[in-house]
């Protein structure tokens, strides 16, 4: 019987059968082997090794470039008022905003003449001075008495009278008989590239060439004022064709700025290399502030931004950009907006209808300020722990933040301290929102080891302090 039905199956049969179960399990194969290779390259990372020598000191450690914030414009309203408080508690050197005529209804028609009412908008700009920051005022969206078709990503219907917009915002809040603020940044618009704000091109009938054009032209005009910055184009990403086109198009640019949503915090240190290749032939901008506007890990609005994840990404771009970044780093955003209860929210702090509660990354920045002093040199970086070294007034500090885009690598790292002088040492560990400990221990040597351990997401200061 078995061998009549083996000579019934033809080959004909037997390879349909065997093409139906490949398509069959072929989506099963392939997941496996995806899940492998993801399984193998985070299994194969490099562990730190972390090597301090204290006696080799760099730069002082810069901490106001990442202590700037920008709020999005999910309510037409002043949204930092109800949470001033707990951002005066950040101590913020500036803080964007956008949405500032369409919002705020600045600009209106009568008859030929336009009309403008600060009012508004001056509620938004006094709650920012009040909490100790300047305020960084993004030039949008267009305002619809002056819009083609009433729209707000339209360019005008006359060029003229957008340069008189601009020139009145910045007559009005850095003017010095009016709100006689020094030291402002005027952005040219937000995300210009991004379909949702206007889908504007470098050049073309579209272009963000003109629109920044008039606006310099704007800045230009306006008189009695203190000094003030203009800038952008304030892109989605870092893009050479936009940063070239600005730079060459002879306008006024005090300042280049650019958005960073980016999961790899070394990728930000990247594109500070890219700048400055991309600036070399045009010496005379080389040494202009360079801003990110607008930084995370996803622009996406996502839980994560309410856990440590959202904290170690931070404190991990921080490390990146510690030597040789930008002036400032504004990270996105202050608050969430209404109807956000589910928690995917961006903001630092959920909204007052939702509590007004501080998430994990609202602390990290008073945490890292725990770093100041100067950089001494740090090796032994690995995959996934990096970190960075201090000495201020006697005390040695590292810094280390284990950020694992999975969330589940956990190491214990080596540290050694050279070149100290023997005698007794009071040894502090300082967990991100968690345990801190303190131990003394004799060094006989000129070196200390210690080990901690890293679990996944956490940042930790070391701090070892010479007894008299």
């Amino acid at each position: 019987m078995e061998n009549y039905l083996i000579k019934q199956v033809s080959p004909r049969t037997s390879s349909l059968v065997s093409l139906a179960a490949l398509l069959l399990f072929l989506p099963f194969l392939l997941f496996g082997a995806y899940q492998t290779v993801i399984l193998v390259s985070r299994a194969t990372g490099k562990s730190a090794n972390i090597i301090v020598d204290t006696k080799a000191t760099l730069e002082p450690i810069p901490t106001a470039f990442y202590h700037t914030f920008s709020q999005g414009g999910e309510e037409s309203t002043d949204m930092l008022a109800p949470i001033a408080g707990e951002v005066s508690a950040l101590r913020p050197k500036i803080i964007r905003i956008d949405h500032i005529y369409d919002h705020h209804n600045v600009v209106g028609r009568s008859g030929d003449q336009l009309t403008f009412d600060f009012s508004s908008l001056d509620r938004s700009v006094n709650t920012i001075l009040a909490t100790g920051a300047k305020p960084m005022l993004v030039l949008s969206f267009m305002p619809p008495a002056i819009a083609q078709g009433g729209s707000l990503i339209n360019p005008p219907n006359n060029w003229d009278e957008w340069a008189l917009v601009v020139q009145k915002t910045i007559e009005h809040y850095s003017g010095r008989s009016e709100k006689n603020v020094s030291g402002v940044y005027y952005e040219v618009w937000n995300e210009p590239d991004l379909a949702q704000f206007g889908s504007w091109k470098v050049g073309g009938e579209k272009s963000y060439l003109q629109l920044y054009r008039y606006a310099s032209v704007g800045a230009r005009r306006a008189s009695n004022t203190n000094t003030f910055y203009l800038g952008g184009p304030a892109t989605t990403g870092l893009y050479k064709s936009w940063i070239t086109a600005l730079v060459t198009s002879g306008n006024r640019v005090d300042f280049l700025s650019w958005h960073s949503y980016l999961e790899d915090p070394r990728r930000f240190e990247q594109d500070q290399r890219n700048l400055i290749s991309w600036l070399l032939p045009f010496p005379q901008f080389t040494l202009i502030p360079t801003l990110i506007t607008e930084a995370g890990f996803t622009g996406n609005k996502d839980k994560r931004y309410g856990t440590m994840f959202a904290a170690a990404h931070t404190a991990a771009v921080v490390r990146q950009l510690i030597s040789g970044g930008p002036d400032y780093l504004f990270s996105f955003q202050l608050k969430d907006g209404p109807g956000q209860e589910d928690g995917n929210g961006w903001g630092l702090i959920t909204h007052e209808g939702n509590g007004k509660r501080t998430k994990p990354r609202y602390s990290v920045y008073n945490f890292l300020d725990g770093m100041a002093g100067t950089r001494l040199n740090l090796t032994g970086e690995g995959t996934w722990v990096m970190g960075y070294a201090s000495v201020l007034e006697g005390t040695i500090k590292v810094l280390l933040v284990n950020f694992d885009p999975y969330g589940s690598h956990t190491e214990t790292v080596p540290i050694t301290l050279t070149n100290l002088s023997p005698g007794t040492y009071t040894i502090r560990q300082r967990y991100f929102l968690g345990q801190n400990t303190s131990t003394q221990e004799i060094v006989t040597s000129d070196r200390l080891k210690k080990q901690i351990l890293m679990p996944a997401q956490s940042i930790v200061i070391l701090e070892v302090t010479r007894a008299p």
